[in-house]
């Protein structure tokens, strides 16, 4: 009989919001007879970065993807990669949220050089999962369900997700009905979106019978940002995601498979930010141009730019003798350290000249604006594309001004930084080490799928 494993990732879970998993539900069942390890993200510690860590094998200097966003105006070989079907201007420059699996220097491990895999694999709402959008496509998954909202000539979305096979998204459509994308980022980012891809994940275990599958389930994300890791409202958050996957768990272990529960990074509480661009822009050192859509950052002219991505900035200098001019600049108050690639851990070209870190109660902003009026457009909307750097604040609404707040005071919850052990993992393993590296998941998956 062959071994069956899904993975539910549940970023943001900690040992500490563990405990508001009740002991009676289906999960707290499950729990109470499951390893709890630690497990330590690879850097940095944010979503599209540790996905690749865990399901590779290898860390970002080796796979890529140095963070959530990728500086395609670096290489016209990343530019060639980017899905040009939405804002495509703006995804040659920094591009947030790719979903190609192209951008990955290596593949998957249950593939092997050709891309076949090794075990039936099924890869869902994980991100650069897709095969690509020119050249030679890169299949990440046998079966592959991903949100992939597309825009048509008057704004509105004529898509909402996109999957392999292409019949999955219309049968679970007409099952589940159509994905809740309002739900799942954005002012309106709650529960629905994770019930729904629970719910979807237990028909693809069901029908498809992958033999590992890779769930995400995002609901941490929201109000651990909003609120705070050790708020009433995260471990509201915590029972509300538990109960979203209880028809998943049934599932799983109905049909005698095997469950990993897993985070991908803990979430720390913030109550300050930095806004490296505004410093650079201040200091002459980052240009802007007047567009249809406001000034944004004019890229041939500016000396330097910084990608933030939650608590890491990457920053991009232009001519080698500025390295160390610009680092001085952005030596500021909740700067914790300001790294060169090698020793940041990120050998890699996609990395930038410096690396800052923020210091554990702070985070990175990406506006380089201090004055309200000077703010583009897409400020005040929910744009992952357009934007050039993360912005959590689009998880808040404004009602005065119809649009997403510019208040980045409101955000208590961040992450990016590593330590030891932060993150968690639960299941019936052959004997790992405590903590557990990111990079060793694919190991011990291995393993427990070649066990007769």
């Amino acid at each position: 009989m062959l071994r069956r494993v899904c993975v539910i990732d549940i970023p943001g879970l900690t040992h500490d919001l563990l405990q508001e998993i009740p002991e009676t539900s289906a999960v707290g069942h499950w729990l109470s007879h499951q390893q709890i390890l630690g497990l330590t993200p690879s850097f940095p510690a944010v979503t599209c970065s540790v996905q690749a860590t865990l399901t590779t094998g290898v860390d970002p200097e080796k796979h890529g993807i140095i963070a959530n966003g990728l500086p395609t105006f670096l290489s016209p070989d990343d530019q060639a990669l980017v899905d040009s079907s939405n804002f495509a201007d703006y995804r040659r420059q920094i591009s947030f949220w790719e979903q190609s699996n192209q951008f990955l220097d290596v593949p998957r491990f249950w593939q092997d050089p050709t891309g076949k895999s090794r075990w039936k694999t099924a890869l869902l709402f994980f991100q650069n999962c897709m095969p690509g959008f020119a050249g030679t496509l890169r299949p990440a998954a046998d079966i592959v369900l991903t949100p992939k909202p597309d825009h048509g000539p008057d704004g509105k979305l004529v898509n909402l997700c996109w999957s392999h096979p292409a019949d999955l998204v219309p049968r679970l459509f007409g099952e589940l009905g159509p994905f809740p994308l309002m739900n799942y980022w954005g002012p309106m980012a709650g529960i629905p979106s994770s019930q729904w891809i629970a719910r979807a994940a237990s028909i693809v275990w069901r029908q498809h019978n992958p033999q590992l599958q890779w769930v995400y389930i995002p609901h941490l994300d929201y109000d651990l940002q909003r609120f705070g890791p050790h708020s009433p409202q995260a471990k509201s958050a915590v029972r509300d995601a538990a109960n979203a996957i209880e028809p998943l768990v049934a599932e799983v272990l109905g049909s005698r498979g095997q469950i990993v529960l897993l985070s991908e990074y803990a979430m720390h509480d913030v109550n300050a930010f930095v806004q490296p661009n505004v410093i650079l822009e201040q200091n002459g050192l980052l240009m802007t141009r007047q567009t249809p859509d406001g000034r944004l950052v004019d890229f041939d002219q500016s000396s330097a730019f910084a990608m933030v991505d939650h608590q890491i900035t990457h920053v991009y200098v232009k001519r080698p003798d500025q390295i160390e001019t610009v680092a001085k600049t952005l030596h500021t108050p909740n700067v914790h350290a300001i790294l060169r690639r090698s020793v940041a851990g990120i050998r890699h070209r996609r990395a930038g000249d410096l690396i800052l870190l923020a210091e554990p109660g702070a985070w990175f902003d990406y506006r380089w604006w201090s004055q309200s009026a000077d703010a583009p457009a897409l400020a005040k909307t929910v744009d992952i594309h357009r934007k050039p750097g993360y912005d959590p604040t689009e998880l808040f609404w404004d009602r005065s001004t119809n649009g997403i707040s510019q208040n980045p005071a409101l955000i208590k919850g961040s992450h990016g930084l590593v330590s030891p052990a932060q993150a968690i993992l639960i299941g019936d393993f052959p004997e790992p080490g405590d903590p557990v590296a990111a990079a060793e998941i694919a190991a011990i998956l291995s393993t427990m799928l070649d066990t007769q």
